[in-house]
């Protein structure tokens, strides 16, 4: 089979209903990235503080978020064509459900009851729980919309006259 040259092809601009969708979703995964940040930087602080080692949990939790910011950050600019790189999207998909995995099973069956700062911390946990799945949901959101993006882009057909497959 023959490929075709793409490199003169010109993609189509996006119309202005996916472009405020895909802001908006980047916008909503920096928020919780930044969330998630806070809430297990909090304890990773208070362990400093305290001439405590960090717990390797939250120090990957913060990797996570730190990658998600970055990456959310950079796909929101306006020359980059996120879709042609949805499988970095499907990578910090996997570290989100990971994350959510970790901290899933270690405060899901805990009662965090009433009053002391310790029961505080574990309901601030348990947000940061809460907050692990929706990042996870919106990574998938974006993965999947990206490939989908991606197959259609590489599977269509022509933009001049609709005719003729790119392949």
């Amino acid at each position: 089979m023959v490929q075709k040259n793409k490199s003169h092809r010109t993609p189509l601009p996006d119309t202005a209903k996916v472009t405020y969708s895909r802001l908006f979703i980047r916008i909503f995964q920096i928020l919780i990235s930044v969330g998630v940040a806070g809430t297990y930087g909090r304890d990773l602080h208070s362990n400093t503080q305290n001439h405590q080692s960090a717990d390797s949990r939250w120090i990957f939790a913060e990797v996570v978020a730190g990658i998600s910011i970055i990456l959310a950050f950079v796909y929101m600019l306006p020359f980059v064509r996120s879709f042609r790189t949805f499988y970095l999207d499907g990578v910090v998909f996997l570290l989100w459900v990971i994350l959510l995995g970790i901290f899933g099973v270690l405060f899901d069956g805990v009662d965090c009851g009433k009053g002391s700062s310790v029961n505080s911390k574990c309901r601030r946990m348990k947000a940061g729980v809460i907050e692990d799945a929706i990042g996870m949901v919106l990574w998938l959101f974006t993965f999947v919309g990206g490939g989908v993006m991606w197959w259609r882009d590489t599977h269509g057909r022509s933009i001049y006259t609709g005719r003729g497959s790119v392949a």
